[in-house]
């Protein structure tokens, strides 16, 4: 553990995950900058993830590693080793992994990256056996049981991070307000409805039928203006649900620069969301929220908000969790049906929104 006065200059804290993971994360960091107000807080993270982190003001500097690149396109490891000599140019007083590591070979390939990282002290949970890349070490069982964010909390008061009683956060660009000001002016006084239909696994997406079934009824009994969102992999699904509700629907899916997402999320009365990062955003903007979902415990994964803010649609089925990307019969979700999900938002719409 870091000495008691937390002297430490420069925190190298990794996340290297998606953009839900990073606003998870959001509480641990945090906690490290009020354990270390003085000291230099620095983010490895995905490119992706790296664009919400870079509004955050506890942070000195962001790294963006293009692992998900990789994996894709082998001509994108070049830019990892570039990454790794950046930091390696670097000395930290201490580096600490706050995410999961879920598997053997995920241990080794962030051992090896530790390894060749310059640090006094290497900060992490024991699992799969990283713990050997380690000088302080949680148990394997840090992540098991409970949210993510409070294990994530752990591993930062570990490394001499102060927690707080408030939860997660997320920031945006303030461009974003000027930006948007004009969109949301024109749908004033109206109920406004975000629908997040996509996310980057196809094992947690409701059917778009399914969105488009329960948005049309929300337009007819409220004459709410429907907010699609996604990223530009969601068109396809957005541009289905768009042919089957006439009117009343604004197709932002593929527009939104992630660094505005947020204050877009914000100025929603209500978002309907798979299990994804956007569904992490609007819990941490107090948007209130009924979330899908399918393969994921939310006990570990749910929106981290108060209980008024969010209902969570799920089926009780003997295969969750589940970790099988490519589910032939993924009947988690498909035993969700639209009444069930209608149901959920009238109940948030009652309780939250008075137009």
């Amino acid at each position: 553990m870091v000495n008691a006065e937390n002297m430490a200059e420069q925190i190298l804290i990794i996340i290297v995950a998606g953009i839900g993971d990073v606003v998870l994360a959001s509480k641990a960091i945090r906690a490290l900058r009020l354990g270390y107000p003085n000291s230099k807080l620095h983010l490895l993270t995905s490119s992706e993830a790296a664009l919400l982190a870079q509004n955050c003001p506890y942070l000195n500097q962001v790294y963006p590693f293009p692992i998900r690149e990789f994996r894709s396109d082998m001509k994108a490891f070049p830019k990892i080793v570039g990454m790794v000599l950046k930091l390696r140019q670097e000395f930290f007083d201490v580096v600490l992994n706050l995410y999961r590591v879920s598997s053997p070979t995920g241990a080794l390939k962030m051992g090896m990256l530790f390894s060749l990282l310059r640090t006094v002290q290497k900060i992490g949970h024991d699992h799969h056996g990283f713990g050997r890349f380690l000088d302080v070490s949680l148990t394997a069982s840090t992540f098991e049981g409970r949210h993510v964010v409070d294990a994530m909390q752990e591993i930062a008061l570990k490394a001499g991070g102060i927690p707080d009683d408030r939860g997660i956060e997320v920031y945006w660009n303030p461009e974003a307000e000027t930006k948007w000001r004009s969109f949301f002016g024109s749908i004033a006084g109206k109920i406004v409805i975000g629908i997040n239909p996509g996310g980057d696994r196809a094992n947690r997406r409701w059917a778009p039928d399914r969105f488009a079934a329960v948005a049309a009824r929300l337009v007819k009994r409220f004459d709410a203006q429907i907010v699609l969102l996604g990223g530009s992999g969601d068109r396809d699904i957005a541009s289905s649900i768009i042919h089957a509700i006439p009117s009343g629907i604004s197709n932002l899916s593929g527009t939104i620069p992630l660094e505005e997402l947020p204050y877009v999320i914000s100025r929603l009365d209500l978002m309907v969301t798979n299990d994804s990062g956007p569904m992490h955003i609007a819990a941490a903007t107090k948007t209130p929220l009924v979330a899908l979902f399918g393969p994921e415990d939310p006990r570990l994964f749910g929106p981290y908000t108060t209980p008024d803010l969010y209902r969570i649609v799920m089926k009780d089925v003997p295969c969750r969790p589940c970790g099988d990307k490519k589910c032939r019969k993924p009947i988690c979700l498909e035993g969700i049906h639209p009444d069930e999900v209608l149901d959920a938002c009238l109940d948030m719409l009652q309780h939250h929104c008075h137009r």
